[in-house]
């Protein structure tokens, strides 16, 4: 977190501190509720997403309650009652490991997967007699009645049918419990070249982190800053008017989202469409935490994409998007994206190499090695065996499944790759919201070709339900890394984090199996948008089409990709004023990008501004409000969550991204 944290609490091992079992209890009470709450919150009622990003709004929300109010009365009744802020953080971060399950991040696409290949069959796709031979009987659910009433719902007085989904849903937990486990293994591995040798700035770990510390009086100091409220005031302003303008038209409102698409008519410029204008409060707020070569970085980007259309459209080249090419981008820059994010992992692995080299000895028992591991989040034997056992039996799922096992390999190999780059990302860029804009569909579509694939690796390369290959904007890493980062600014015991992050991890997941399934049988899967087609839609097209070898011109910009994020950072290294940063590239036309761009650019240009003018003392005071900005959106979207929970209406007022 930089200097701006570092004085608040020192981060030295030796001085880690137990937590009380409370936090323990409250964090996985107030995990489990989420779990439960979330799906009818964020599908059926529409609300801003309880648990969706890499910021969430309810562990956020829950530990400003906390920390501003609760603590507030047990202080006022007698000091000792009061949460410590070793306390408030473990409990955030427990409620952060299980955020992405029952969201965007898991349930919202995972079900569909089980059921959609049979509900969307027709005689006229002949999806049966194209791929139904390579899907394994334990794999999806078969119960014909039980897929229809997902989709539809059930009828009054009729009961939700479990007994169908019981076998798939364990199969699956079980991969997904597996790859979670190897993506602690790997921010295990990661953490000291991160946070002690790189020094990464982790944004979204500053604010939770200046909520929970207290220093002195009944309040916590950081809400008696004056400059605090006046940045809090701005985002609920405009949003206390905003959310009435939805509940009651009449009410003015102010826009915070603009289309510029009306104004892109006509070839070259229709090249640039879509292009929207989002301003939100609370990524101006973390763009000011970001080092400013990585926040210029971060819009430059994205309109180097949007130039990059501009002139192919005027040369005349035809603009393509792919199957599995996601959001608003297009082929060649998915292809980018994918040898930028791909360079990225093994560049941050090769960097690491010398503590990867340790640890591994350490695991494997080399008595001089020991003293590396002593620190450690787990214990060096139990990781490097870990992320060895974990990622051989995801390839071996992957080959249960239907993959051919050289494929399954590269499959989980790539996928390994891609989140140790995102979660680079996020602990450097600050994006609450990520989502690259490639995916193992695309990538692999792209460099083998199906003329590469027998017709059962393709079936399962699209059948793999997203939430763990294309659908990333929750996926586990960067929380266990952001909530390891937190441990040590409040000086807590890592390995007992950890352990209750894992264990509300497996709860989180039991629950949200019951809360989405019951949510989608209620209220039908169509109806609620957790029951789309996946991707069997474009497997049917694919099977049907003629075998396709290598897209060799996608290919090249993968490789070009790779080459020129190299020489992004061949250049950082060599030439200390060199001002572009590497992170924009890998982002390149991701929907975050395509969202946060001007928002970004917002707070950058103040940040300049006031670095210029004022220097890095102006910047440290300027901080507070600029973290104002952050807690007032975030706490905004919280009450306007309850108020449509209470008032059952739905798409009432959503406050961030969906």
């Amino acid at each position: 977190m930089g200097s701006d944290t570092g004085n608040v609490l020192s981060t030295r091992t030796q001085y880690q501190t137990e937590w009380s079992k409370r936090a323990l209890i409250i964090g996985i009470a107030l995990a489990v509720l989420e779990c439960l709450i979330a799906p009818y919150n964020d599908f059926v009622i529409r609300n801003t997403f309880l648990a969706g990003g890499h910021f969430p709004l309810a562990p956020f929300f829950v530990l400003t309650i906390l920390a501003l109010v609760v603590n507030s009365i047990l202080r006022s009744l007698h000091p000792k009652l009061a949460l410590s802020a070793q306390e408030l953080i473990v409990i955030w971060c427990i409620m952060i490991a299980v955020a992405g399950i029952p969201s965007s991040g898991m349930m919202r696409d995972a079900l569909s997967a089980f059921v959609a290949y049979n509900y969307f069959a027709t005689p006229e796709n002949e999806w049966r007699s194209l791929f139904f031979q390579y899907i394994p009987e334990w794999r999806v659910v078969r119960d014909e009645v039980a897929i229809t009433s997902f989709y539809e719902g059930v009828s009054a007085g009729e009961r939700i049918p479990w007994g169908p989904w019981l076998k798939p849903l364990l199969m699956w937990a079980l991969y997904v419990l597996t790859a979670y486990f190897v993506m602690i293994c790997l921010a295990v591995v990661l953490r000291k070249q991160w946070v002690e040798y790189e020094k990464c700035t982790f944004p979204l770990v500053q604010l939770p982190v200046e909520v929970s510390v207290h220093r002195s009086g009944i309040v916590n100091s950081f809400f008696k800053s004056r400059k605090m409220w006046i940045g809090f005031a701005i985002p609920a302003f405009i949003h206390t008017l905003n959310g009435l303008h939805a509940y009651f038209p009449t009410v003015p409102d102010i826009p915070v989202r603009f289309w510029l698409d009306p104004f892109l008519v006509g070839r070259p410029l229709n090249a640039l469409r879509p292009f929207q204008i989002v301003v939100l409060m609370s990524m101006v707020g973390f763009s000011y935490l970001l080092t400013l070569e990585v926040a210029f970085s971060l819009w430059f980007f994205f309109l180097f994409f949007k130039l990059q259309c501009l002139i192919g459209s005027m040369l005349g080249f035809l603009i393509t998007k792919g199957p599995g090419v996601k959001w608003t981008a297009y082929s060649f820059s998915a292809a980018q994206e994918a040898g930028a994010c791909l360079t990225l992992g093994v560049w941050a692995l090769f960097k690491a190499k010398g503590h990867i080299k340790q640890l591994f000895l350490s695991g494997f028992g080399h008595s001089s090695s020991q003293s590396v591991a002593e620190n450690e989040p787990m214990p060096a034997w139990l990781t490097v065996f870990g992320l060895i056992g974990g990622v051989s039996l995801l390839i071996y799922l992957s080959h249960l499944m239907g993959m051919s096992p050289g494929f399954a390999a590269l499959f989980v190999i790539f996928s390994v790759g891609v989140f140790i780059a995102l979660t680079w990302q996020i602990i450097n860029g600050g994006i609450p919201f990520i989502n690259p804009s490639f995916s193992p569909q695309s990538f692999f579509l792209t460099t083998l070709g199906t003329a590469h694939m027998t017709p059962s690796t393709t079936t399962w390369l699209f059948m793999q339900p997203t939430a763990l290959t294309s659908h990333l904007r929750e996926f586990m890493m960067p929380n266990v890394m952001n909530g390891l980062k937190a441990a040590d600014a409040v000086r807590t015991n890592r390995r007992r984090l950890l352990t209750a992050m894992g264990v509300a991890m497996v709860l989180g997941l039991l629950v949200s199996y019951y809360a989405v399934l019951k949510v989608s049988y209620q209220h039908g899967a169509l109806y609620v948008h957790t029951g789309g087609s996946g991707g069997v839609r474009w497997l049917g097209a694919i099977l049907t089409s003629p075998p396709m070898g290598t897209d060799w011109t996608n290919t090249g910009f993968t490789l070009f990709g790779s080459a020129f994020t190299i020489g992004l950072m061949w250049m950082r290294k060599v030439f200390v004023w060199w001002p572009i940063h590497p992170i924009g590239y890998t982002m390149l036309s991701s929907w975050a990008s395509f969202k946060l761009w001007f928002s970004i650019l917002l707070g950058y240009l103040l940040k300049y501004g006031i670095m210029k003018y004022g220097g890095f003392r102006a910047y440290r005071e300027a901080r507070p409000l600029f973290l104002g900005l952050i807690l007032g959106e975030m706490t905004c979207a919280g009450l306007w969550s309850i108020v449509g929970m209470i008032t059952g209406v739905q798409t009432g007022y959503r406050i961030l991204l969906d």
